[in-house]
C-alpha cells in the first residue's frame, strides 16, 4: 500500500525547515523525499532510526548525517513503526514509553533494587577480595601512620609491654609477619590490631582476666586478623564504591591515598560476623597448638558478656560477642582432640602483668 503525506525536512546543514512530501510504499519498504519541485532523495528503512513523541516522529537516517524528518500523521506514524520495528530501528528510548506508565515503574523498580541489593551484597565481598592487589607494604604504611598518632594521645605501659612481649615469646602464632606488641594504660576494656602487625591491649582488659589462658585466647584472636589482612579488607568494604571503580580505571594511587586517608578507622572498624568468626577458629587452633585449654576462649568470652550488663567495653563494639559467636567456639572445643601442657613462667608473667 502507498501513502503520501505532509513533513517537515531539516537537512542537517542549516536551522531552517523545508515543507515536503514523503511516498510511503510498504510493498519496497522505502520513503520517497520530495518537495513541489523534485525529488531529494530516497529513504530506505533499514537506513532509518526513529523517535517518537506523543503523536509526532522524527527520522533519521545513518546515511544522511544530522537529517530530520519529522511527521505528526497518526495513521502514518502507526505504520511506518510497525515497518520500522521489524528492522530493529527503534530506539530503546521510544520503546521504553510504548511501553506505558505502570511497566516503566515496575522496571525501575527493579533496576533500583538490584543496584541497592549489589551495592550491600555484591560490591563489598568483591572490594574484599581485590583488596589483595594491594600490597602488603601498603599495610605497614597505613599501621606505622595510625601508631605514630596513637602514640601522642596515649600511654604505653612500658613494663608490662615488656612482660606481654616475654608472654608472646612462649608462643607459636603462626604469623605472615612479625608482631609488636604494647599495652596502653587505660580503664577501657579493649585491644584491637593493625596491618602493620602491631596488636595493642589494652591494661583493663588484662586486669579483668582470670588465668593466661584467656589473654592467649585474645591474641591468638588479633593475629589472626593481622594475618588474614582483615583490616585491610574491611576498610575496602567499607570503601567498596570507590575502591571498585578506581580498580577499573587503574587509578591505584587514587586507591591508596583514600585508604590513607581512613586510616584513622584502623582501631575502630567493627569486624564482619565472617572476620570474627576466622578470627575466633584460627585463634583457637592457636591455643590447641599451643598445649593452652582452649576453654580460655570460651572463658574471655563469657566475661567480655557478664561485663556487658553493666557498662558496654570498649572491645565489644568492635568485636561483638554474640551467644552464636560464643556457642560455635564452646562446639569445636567439645569435639577437638587436644593436650594441655602448664607452662609456669606464662603463668608467672601473667600473674606479673596483672600487679
Amino acid at each position: 500500500m502507498r501513502y503520501s503525506i505532509e513533513a517537515i525536512y531539516f537537512d542537517g546543514q542549516s536551522s531552517a525547515a523545508h515543507q515536503i512530501t514523503i511516498d510511503f510504499d510498504e510493498t519496497t519498504d522505502q520513503l520517497l523525499l520530495k518537495t513541489a519541485e523534485e525529488s531529494i532523495s530516497t529513504w530506505h528503512l533499514e537506513d532509518l532510526a526513529y523517535e517518537r513523541y506523543n503523536n509526532i516522529i522524527d527520522i533519521r537516517n545513518k546515511k544522511f548525517s544530522g537529517a530530520i524528518l519529522r511527521v505528526n500523521d497518526t495513521e502514518f506514524i502507526h505504520r511506518l513503526y510497525e515497518n520500522i520495528q521489524q528492522n530493529g530501528g527503534v530506539d530503546i528510548h521510544t520503546r521504553l514509553l510504548n511501553l506505558g506508565l505502570s511497566r516503566i515503574i515496575v522496571i525501575a523498580i527493579f533496576l533500583l533494587s538490584l543496584v541497592v541489593l549489589s551495592y550491600f551484597y555484591v560490591l563489598p565481598p568483591v572490594a574484599e577480595k581485590t583488596a589483595m592487589l594491594l600490597p602488603e607494604s601498603f599495610d605497614n604504611e597505613m599501621g606505622d601512620a595510625f601508631m605514630n598518632a596513637f602514640l601522642d594521645e596515649n600511654d604505653i605501659d612500658s613494663f608490662k609491654t615488656k612482660q606481654l612481649e616475654l608472654f608472646v615469646s612462649e608462643l607459636e602464632l603462626n604469623n605472615s609477619k612479625p608482631l609488636q606488641f604494647a599495652v596502653v594504660k587505660s580503664d577501657q576494656v579493649n585491644a584491637f590490631a593493625l596491618p602493620n602487625g602491631q596488636i595493642v591491649i589494652y591494661s583493663a582488659i588484662i586486669d579483668n582476666m582470670e588465668s593466661p589462658d584467656e589473654l592467649v585466647a585474645l591474641i591468638g584472636h588479633e593475629a589472626s586478623h593481622v594475618n588474614e589482612r582483615h583490616s585491610i579488607k574491611m576498610l575496602c568494604r567499607n570503601l567498596a564504591g570507590y575502591f571498585i571503580v578506581s580498580l577499573l580505571l587503574s587509578d591505584v594511587n587514587g586507591i591508596m591515598a583514600v585508604l590513607a586517608d581512613n586510616a584513622q578507622q584502623l582501631h575502630s572498624l567493627s569486624f564482619s560476623r565472617k572476620f570474627e568468626q576466622e578470627a575466633d577458629e584460627k585463634g583457637l587452633k592457636i591455643m590447641m597448638d599451643n598445649h593452652v585449654n582452649p576453654n580460655g576462649m570460651a572463658r574471655l568470652f563469657k566475661q567480655l558478656e557478664e561485663e556487658s550488663d553493666l557498662e558496654i567495653p570498649e572491645i565489644l563494639s568492635t568485636h561483638p560477642v554474640t551467644n552464636e559467636r560464643k556457642k560455635h567456639i564452646e562446639k569445636i572445643i567439645s569435639k577437638a582432640s587436644y593436650e594441655i601442657k602448664p607452662n609456669y613462667k606464662m603463668l608467672s608473667l601473667f600473674e606479673t602483668m596483672k600487679k
